[in-house]
């Protein structure tokens, strides 16, 4: 019987270290032997000394870079009771996200195919992130009742306008050209030319250990844009429709704002309320938006304001979403209903604690924040995180 292939696949290639999500049939999610395995390469990479130059972290199959983590099997050990798997989970992952960040050489994650969420963590704290036309990327954590993770409450905010919120809130996907004008990306380059990319990163040698060097060889890969047009749908027409509607005070805010907007959009017919395709942005924006949880709506949005408020770095954030993350765990949202009705049962129809977001107490929220006395924090100095903007939200 042959012997079944490692989930992570290392290989040195002269200088220059691949390393190959390698779960296919599971569209390389991660496991916890996974998270663990990515975190010992990142801590001997960031070792002094290192002879790899450069890292290039890519998926098997070529249909997915990396649907995330295992949240499945995250759920069904708590459900039988053993929800300190979720915890070691969640701990490895976020100290990798902060090792990838600090990593002393340049990280290439290519983002072919689908990325989503744990992928996001695998991909979006390295240097540089190649995505290409197949390139499907969400964060779609609140559709399951968890909470964008893995440092999303500090990039997210950080993307152009309100994009972030957008992003966080509704678990919608971006495709193409758009993860790279969302931020998600550094380069847009096409599939057919990844060959290239590996030749030309193995062509620099020790040299790569130079970003500008990389940079320059990533960048003469890039497509050149569209005649009369440099960017994506989504800087072109969707950006001013996220602003409009995610820019206001509050959730319950943004879904009458779009509630508003598509019940204008039918009352006239669709005379004058924009372009077919805005209208279609907008009824799918608030059905997505009508999917989600309340509860983890409303601790995104008290995530995001902390998050900027205090000008919380990566690994405050990583500490606070750990905090989070052990609770949702532990049954204190709705992130077990969530996988079950979504992953395990299937049924889709998903048992939330609120039917909308003004009925969820901000005393519910604010609790959920609180550190954890039994757990030993991810990262020396990140105790006190919590002290950040912590005055009240208008939910």
């Amino acid at each position: 019987m042959a012997a079944e292939e490692p989930e992570i696949i290392l290989d040195v290639k002269d200088t220059i270290a691949f390393v190959t999500l390698n779960r296919p049939r599971a569209l390389n999610s991660l496991s916890l032997g996974m998270v663990h395995r990515l975190l010992s390469i990142n801590q001997e990479l960031s070792q002094p000394g290192t002879k790899v130059a450069c890292v290039v972290v890519q998926g098997a199959g070529g249909k997915a870079f990396c649907a995330g983590g295992d949240v499945k099997e995250v759920v069904m050990r708590a459900r039988a009771g053993d929800w300190s798997y979720g915890s070691s989970f969640f701990r490895a992952e976020y100290i990798n996200n902060a090792t990838i960040s600090q990593l002393p050489i340049p990280y290439i994650a290519v983002i072919d195919g689908i990325v989503m969420g744990g992928g996001v963590g695998v991909s979006y704290h390295g240097t540089f992130r190649v995505a290409t036309e197949r390139t499907v990327l969400a964060m779609p954590e609140t559709g399951i009742g968890l909470f964008p993770d893995i440092g999303a409450s500090f990039f997210l905010h950080r993307l152009p306008g309100h994009i972030g919120r957008y992003m966080g809130l509704t678990g919608q996907r971006l495709t193409g050209a758009e993860v790279k004008d969302a931020g998600f990306a550094t380069h847009f380059i096409p599939s057919s030319r990844l060959p290239d990319l590996e030749r030309g990163i193995l062509a620099l040698g020790p040299s790569a250990a130079d970003l500008a060097k990389v940079d320059s060889m990533l960048h003469s890969l890039e497509q050149p844009p569209a005649a009369g047009s440099g960017h994506s749908a989504l800087l072109e027409w969707k950006l001013p429709l996220i602003n409009a509607h995610f820019g206001l005070g509050s959730v319950g805010e943004v879904v009458a704002s779009l509630q508003a907007a598509v019940d204008a959009a039918e009352g006239d017919g669709g005379n004058g309320s924009g372009s077919e395709a805005a209208r279609a942005f907008l009824r799918d924006t608030l059905a997505a938006m009508r999917r989600g949880s309340p509860l983890s709506h409303a601790v995104t949005w008290e995530m995001l304001r902390r998050s900027a408020a205090g000008h919380l770095t990566l690994q405050q954030c990583l500490q606070l979403e750990f905090w989070l993350a052990r609770r949702f765990v532990a049954g204190e949202a709705d992130f077990l209903e969530g996988v079950r009705a979504l992953l395990i049962d299937k049924d889709n129809k998903p048992r939330w604690r609120y039917g909308d977001v003004k009925q969820v107490p901000g005393v519910v929220v604010q609790r959920l924040f609180e550190p954890l006395p039994d757990e030993p924090p991810l990262f020396s100095g990140c105790m006190g995180v919590t002290a950040a903007g912590a005055h009240a939200s208008r939910m």
